[in-house]
């Protein structure tokens, strides 16, 4: 069943209104890129398109709003993201959803989390906004295209290449991994072994 379009409409309102136009138009192409991957998969693509609208609902907060908004919702935060603080607009994106729309479904609620870092565990609607939030049309990178069609026939290998991208990167700024991405690459590598020596 489709999500309520008078729901999608309150959300993109508010998004409108709370992010720059250049963060807008990439949730928005985030959406799509999430839905249409979703659907492909057979993946529940309502799901898909509420964790995809609502990922980077916080992603304009400053550090001190970020951390404002952590205590005020007692949420713990490791020491990485005291570090790091914009890796906490993930994993508070679900405040937000129930707090202002009434979103309280954890499926949703998990692919918020996971969407910046990855997880151990990686369920295909956290697969699909991982890999959909790195490869939208938007992106100006040429690795986007490459993961972008390899999404269309193995969404997990996409995401593995997503992971690899991400890490990749931070190496090369000398920056700090959160865990999350390393237990997220090593989970996904043991799985590809496995399906491959079967």
């Amino acid at each position: 069943m489709p999500n309520s379009p008078k729901l999608i409409e309150s959300i993109e309102k508010h998004l409108q209104a709370n992010l720059s136009t250049h963060r807008y138009e990439h949730v928005l192409s985030v959406r799509n890129q999430a839905v249409k991957l979703a659907v492909r998969h057979n993946i529940n693509p309502e799901q898909a398109e509420l964790a995809a609208l609502l990922h980077d609902c916080l992603k304009e907060l400053s550090n001190d709003e970020l951390l404002k908004y952590a205590k005020e919702h007692k949420f713990v935060f490791d020491q990485y993201e005291e570090n790091n603080v914009s890796l906490l607009h993930g994993k508070l994106a679900p405040f937000m959803a129930k707090n202002q729309f009434g979103i309280d479904d954890e499926v949703v609620n998990n692919a918020m989390r996971k969407h910046t870092t990855g997880a151990i565990e990686m369920e295909p609607v956290d697969m699909i906004l991982f890999v959909a939030d790195f490869c939208e049309p938007l992106r100006p990178y040429a690795e986007a295209e490459t993961v972008r069609a390899l999404a269309e026939h193995d969404l997990e290998m996409a995401t593995l290449e997503v992971m690899k991208c991400k890490i990749r990167k931070n190496l090369s700024k000398n920056r700090t991994i959160h865990p999350d991405s390393f237990d997220s690459y090593n989970s996904l590598i043991e799985n590809r072994t496995r399906v491959n020596l079967k």
